[in-house]
């Protein structure tokens, strides 16, 4: 079923009212559609995009951390991150929006979709509003991520980064709930093309998967 386009709605998560309406319905138009429909895709949006949020997330890391230049690269890295703006993307509902072609849309959205969508938004944003709509956006959209970086610090995810290495590969988490159930004792088994890998326990199923993911990543390099 074809997606159908709601300018308001999608005007109302963003947060922002645009003037040039054509502008942010193109920041929705996937090539595949483009192509269908002979249109403008959302590709040279995208490409201005991510250059404005790695400018303002840059900006914002600066003056909230005073950090190494080699730490705040790790932190501007996670938050402009593949899964978290995709996250970000599926989070707000944006992606039921995005325009893709009759073959694509027998397949779910992918997060290099959502990610790229996200980038567009922030430069039909620029374009419509200056860096200041952008930035409006990015503070909301980024918001529980930049706070938990505050409180947290970076943490490793060894699960992005095992999926990063093992791009074209089918990566399983075999997880299971065992002892008590007020002191349970979580057991992951990583099973890559149908092979069992890295093992790990964990006091949650999180905790599990994130030591067997490092544990295989460990295993992968010792190979």
């Amino acid at each position: 079923m074809q997606v159908q386009f709601n300018r308001e709605q999608v005007e109302k998560i963003v947060g922002y009212r645009f003037s040039n309406k054509l502008l942010l319905e193109t920041a929705f138009v996937h090539s595949s559609y483009a192509n269908e429909k002979s249109l403008e895709s959302n590709e040279r949006l995208e490409y201005l995009g991510d250059a404005v949020l790695e400018l303002i997330v840059t900006d914002k890391l600066y003056g909230l951390f005073n950090l190494s230049e080699g730490q705040l690269t790790k932190y501007r890295a996670s938050l402009v991150s593949e899964q978290t703006l995709a996250f970000v993307v599926e989070n707000l509902g944006l992606d039921k929006f995005l325009l893709r072609g009759k073959g694509e849309q027998k397949s779910p959205v992918t997060s290099a979709e959502k990610c790229d969508l996200f980038e567009a938004i922030v430069g039909a944003l620029y374009l419509d509003g200056s860096i200041d709509a952008s930035k409006n956006f990015i503070d909301m959209a980024l918001g529980e991520a930049i706070e938990k970086l505050k409180t947290d610090g970076l943490v490793d995810n060894a699960k992005s980064r095992l999926q990063e290495m093992l791009k074209n590969q089918k990566i399983i988490y075999s997880t299971t709930k065992h002892g008590e159930s007020h002191n349970p004792i979580y057991k992951c088994t990583v099973i890559i093309n149908g092979e069992c890998c890295g093992y790990g326990e964990g006091k949650n199923k999180k905790s599990a998967e994130q030591l067997a993911a490092k544990n295989t990543i460990s295993m992968i390099k010792k190979a």
